[in-house]
């Protein structure tokens, strides 16, 4: 039987590890491409969201599911039942709870608790999150603290936000109180956009000698909670959104005695989908291979090609049209002569005419755009046809099926349907526009929405975050308003205290070059940024040497670059990564600690010439004038750990690319490389002398 409300469970080694996904985000920010078709099910990069956050949890070890959805709960139903999670063989099982009354988190939790299907700790996640961190150091974490004190009832997964995180909300933020060294959550407070002051309680400071206050991190939306959790929600009506009432109400609370705790992980990637800005901006990480493993080449359906462009079979590619990095096409597509497509994704079995446009935009399946049209910046639903020599501004939303004929001109921010709002949409209908024929163009399906602006009542989870106007305009896909920009200081201070690590000005948009697959230049250029970026990757969430290197040859096979090239990248990242001292031995030991951590990795990219190793540590060292001093400590410590033999460096100061002008800083380079070879030699021949003396003891003895 399931445990009775409140109610302990014994541990058992071989429980089921259950999780509960939120498969509606109760807001209409995705209005109107969620009143077809559920949030959860909207396509990223050509997969189901829902499908994203399942391959999150069973990489985890989940192997119950239950998903609990209210709007379009049928078609929720119908894709979990012709999933490949619906197989025999897929360790999972997933079922559907319809819950049609609830109206927010709380009442899907009070729900929860009804049913009494949770028999242990379990993980709950919305149903629009992408995530390659590994929640099993979470949930052990989670379980060491619950026998410790069975008070202890959730842990949250936070990650710092930092300049490439472009997901960071712009201006709404969170404040969260946490003990240094167990990472407890001690309070939390939700901070409107506009709130420049926040008061933190005294006497949470005072409790604890070691406190962080952070503004830097971000929600990942994935939590795990203990079977006391839907109980509290039962107990407290109140509670309606997850963190501004629940989490806040119980940390603030005298008489509950629970804590909360907050899990930083080190490495993976994790975000959600909470809005059109996040939308892309994730988008555009899985196109960057930051998700990586989970990219779209992980299935037989995509093949990678140079410039981060993934396509799929079979395509209809014309000889003429121009597909920019970061770009994702689906199957049986059609792209016409000179059509320009550049970061963007498109759907399977849709059609984009001669000379048309496509920039940062993301279409969906069965799509038809005619001849001369330009789109940037806008989601396009299933079945929408749009008419030649057409303008989609950025930011628009077109719903699934619109129409729109030749010369339509869509301002920014638009909102169009193929039918109108209905009451359940928006509060009144009579905020609709007419279809204005010079807008959406004539024989036409298309009713454009009311701008949110102008909507008289915002949706009841913007209600109960306290979002504001502004904060939903800035999260919006396409948004540039430098009025709107996330400001140079601090988005919040404390009148108690500050936090060493405060939040800082982030760019959301991630602005990287325009890019085209005949541009040889840039194409170089771009390689060696994805080189690069996976490269920090790999240092910064600590892969294996043996995985970066898998991902280094993927990128080289896709590009069709030379092995020196890729060799030149790694050798100037990794002698990059080196802190400097002004202290030698100190300096010595931040050398070898690099090198005995990732010299493997020159090896591991494969060919095998040392030589033109040394000669591009030494151009890389020449070139960067502190890093000059280095050369010498890191050309011994690549012969410490065999990167390089003796001989590799005899044969390097043969070598005419090993010799500079006297007095330069390559000719520096190599006379360091003269004094370590001398070394290497006497010290060789010393061994050889006690080889030699231990010969003679033997033949006396």
């Amino acid at each position: 039987m399931p445990p009775k409300s409140g109610k302990e469970v014994v541990e058992d080694e071989d429980e089921v590890l259950q999780a509960v996904i939120l498969a509606d985000s109760f807001n209409s920010r995705f209005q109107p491409l969620s009143t077809t078709k559920p949030r959860t099910l909207l396509p990223l990069c050509n997969i189901p969201l829902l499908d994203w956050t399942v391959e999150a949890l069973v990489s985890s070890g989940v192997q119950e599911i239950f998903v609990f959805c209210c709007s379009h709960a049928e078609k929720i139903k119908e894709a979990i039942r012709v999933s490949r999670w619906s197989l025999p063989n897929s360790g999972v099982s997933i079922t559907p709870i319809v819950t049609p009354e609830a109206n927010s988190v709380g009442d899907v939790m009070r729900e929860l608790d009804t049913k009494q299907i949770i028999t242990s700790d379990f993980i709950l996640v919305t149903g629009d999150v992408v995530s390659t961190i590994p929640l099993q150091a979470v949930l052990r974490e989670h379980k060491e603290r619950r026998k410790a004190s069975k008070d202890c009832i959730m842990t949250m997964v936070y990650k710092p936000a930092g300049p490439r995180d472009r997901p960071r909300p712009g201006l709404d933020s969170s404040i969260l109180l946490l003990d240094t060294k167990t990472h407890e959550c001690l309070y939390y407070e939700y901070v409107a956009s506009g709130h420049t002051i926040v008061s933190l309680p005294r006497e949470k400071l005072n409790k604890r000698t070691d406190v962080d206050v952070r503004t830097d991190l971000l929600d990942c939306s994935i939590d795990v909670c203990s079977v006391d959790v839907p109980p509290l929600f039962s107990e407290n009506f109140d509670y309606q959104d997850l963190r501004v009432d629940f989490v806040h109400g119980v940390l603030t609370s005298d008489i509950l005695g629970k804590t909360i705790y907050c899990h930083i992980p080190p490495k993976g990637y994790a975000a959600r989908v909470r809005d059109t800005r996040s939308y892309a901006a994730i988008s555009q990480d899985v196109l960057s291979r930051r998700t990586f493993p989970l990219v779209p080449d992980d299935t037989p359906e995509f093949r990678f090609k140079r410039g981060l462009v993934y396509l799929s079979d079979p395509l209809s590619l014309s000889r003429t049209c121009t597909i920019g990095s970061h770009t994702q096409i689906g199957r049986r597509t059609t792209i016409d002569d000179d059509a320009f497509l550049d970061h963007s994704v498109i759907g399977e079995d849709c059609s984009i005419g001669r000379g048309t446009k496509i920039q940062n935009t993301y279409i969906w399946a069965s799509v038809t755009i005619g001849a001369g049209c330009i789109v940037e910046d806008s989601i396009i639903a299933n079945g929408v046809k749009i008419g030649r020599n057409s303008r989609i501004s950025r930011g628009c939303l077109i719903g699934e099926g619109t129409v729109l004929g030749e010369n339509a001109n869509l301002a920014p921010f638009s909102r169009v349907a193929a039918s109108p709002p209905t009451k359940d949409d928006e509060e009144e209908d009579d905020n609709m526009s007419p279809a204005d024929p010079s807008v959406v163009g004539f024989n036409t399906q298309a009713y454009l929405w009311p701008e949110e602006e102008k909507d008289d009542a915002s949706d009841s989870e913007d209600d109960t975050e306290h979002e504001t106007l502004q904060t939903r305009q800035f999260n919006r896909l396409g948004n540039t308003n430098p009025h709107l920009a996330v400001p140079e200081s601090d988005e919040s201070s404390t009148s108690e205290a500050s936090s060493p690590e405060g939040s800082q000005a982030l760019s959301l948009d991630g602005d990287v070059p325009k890019l085209s697959l005949d541009d040889n230049s840039a194409a170089a250029s771009d390689f060696r940024s994805e080189c690069t970026q996976s490269l920090e990757r790999a240092f910064d969430e600590g892969h294996t040497v043996d995985n970066a290197a898998i991902e280094l040859k993927t990128l080289r096979m896709a590009s069709n670059v030379p092995l020196g090239a890729v060799k030149e990248v790694v050798v100037e990242f990794i002698a990059s990564r080196i802190q400097l001292s002004d202290s030698a031995a100190e300096q010595k030991k931040l050398v070898n600690r690099i090198i005995d951590r990732w010299g493997g990795l020159i090896q591991g990219i494969g060919g095998e010439d040392p030589v033109e190793t040394i000669v591009l540590l030494q151009a890389y060292c020449a070139k960067t004038p502190v890093r000059l001093k280095l050369f010498g400590n890191v050309l011994a410590a690549f012969y410490n750990a065999d990167v390089v033999e003796d001989e590799d460096i005899k044969l390097w100061l043969l070598d005419s690319r090993s010799k500079y002008a006297v007095d330069t800083p390559g000719d520096t380079c190599r006379k360091q490389g003269v004094i370590l070879f001398k070394a290497i030699e006497a010290q060789s021949s010393e061994d050889d002398d006690d080889d030699d003396d231990d010969e003679e003891e033997d033949e006396d003895d």
